[in-house]
């Protein structure tokens, strides 16, 4: 998930642009940064460049039909086997405001669906960063690749607010962002009236190209309950909402110089940010708490990587 300033400039259907490779998303989506942006607060310091068939972990389970879930049915969650609650008020690269916890009341289940809830609280991070907002951002500590992967959500409207689910893949060692591939199944921001779905990958230098689809919605299509998905195969990327087709990266569409950034493990991220530059910092108080709602995560003919730690995608110094 990262910052969208630009962001109309990224709807044509292929979009090269010319980023340093040391520049991140923090969340989802690409931000277009000026000659002093700081690198991404997810990569690590390794400045190798992306490779486009990075190393693979062992124990890999491959299966066909249904091969991981959360229904969220279980009342204790989110489960700490399956979720890391990232942390944070670092600005995640974005320049967002909320203070991610591992607070109950940012992150919950209830009634068999997962809340990820926004409020208007001040607190203080680990690190001494101070924010008027928290929230969650949950990333699944497994990861992977191909297949179809859906989740039936309920966003919440209202300035300042940034919905998102998305996939970010391992840092496998030598690879760094953007060549780690990034695909943002979802997102919304402030009154949730347009859905935006996006690609992010390398070029052979190490600098970022995107593909993005929107689509314009009404008030209320993104406050109602929708099935968002991605089937990823190793040659195309196709994004879908109920069953209908938003778009579909082909391999072969891509142009000299762009890397299939996508052949890496990813995990599912799903979060609710406030501010940023892509929302601005225009917040409506009187949207707090925001609740994001989460019916199920499914994961279909897929393969489930047990990731070692250190390729886990870390917070913000």
């Amino acid at each position: 998930m990262r910052d969208h300033s630009g962001r109309a400039g990224r709807l044509a259907p292929l979009i090269a642009t010319a980023v340093a490779a040391t520049v991140l998303l923090g969340g989802c989506s690409v931000r277009l940064p000026g000659p002093s942006a700081s690198p991404p607060a997810d990569s690590p310091s390794d400045s190798t460049p992306p490779d486009s068939t990075p190393q693979q972990p062992d124990g890999v389970a491959a299966g066909e039909g249904l091969v991981w879930a959360d229904e969220f049915d279980d009342s204790s969650g989110p489960s700490s086997s399956r979720w890391k609650r990232m942390e944070g008020a670092a600005g995640w690269g974005n320049d967002e405001l909320q203070n991610y916890t591992d607070d109950d009341d940012n992150s919950f289940v209830a009634d068999g669906v997962l809340h990820i809830v926004a409020r208007l609280e001040p607190t203080t991070d680990a690190l001494g960063n101070s924010s008027d907002y928290t929230s969650a951002r949950l990333m699944t500590k497994d990861a992977f690749r191909y297949g179809r992967v859906e989740a039936r959500i309920q966003v919440p409207a209202g300035s300042g607010l940034w919905s998102a689910f998305w996939m970010f893949g391992t840092f496998a060692p030598g690879t760094t962002w953007p060549g780690n591939g990034e695909l943002d199944v979802m997102e919304y921001v402030n009154l949730s009236r347009e859905l935006n779905s996006a690609v992010n990958g390398a070029t052979d230098d190490g600098s970022l190209w995107s593909w993005a689809k929107a689509r314009a919605v009404d008030a209320d299509f993104g406050r109602a309950w929708h099935v968002y998905a991605v089937d990823w195969t190793p040659d195309s990327i196709t994004y879908s909402v109920d069953g209908q087709a938003l778009g579909t990266l082909p391999k072969d569409d891509l142009e000299p110089g762009q890397r299939w950034s996508f052949d890496n493990p990813a995990h599912i991220i799903m979060n609710l940010a406030v501010g940023g530059r892509w929302p601005s910092a225009d917040i409506d108080q009187a949207a707090f708490p925001a609740q994001y709602l989460v019916d199920y995560v499914r994961v279909y003919d897929s393969e489930v990587h047990a990731v070692p730690d250190s390729w886990l995608p870390a917070p913000p110094p």
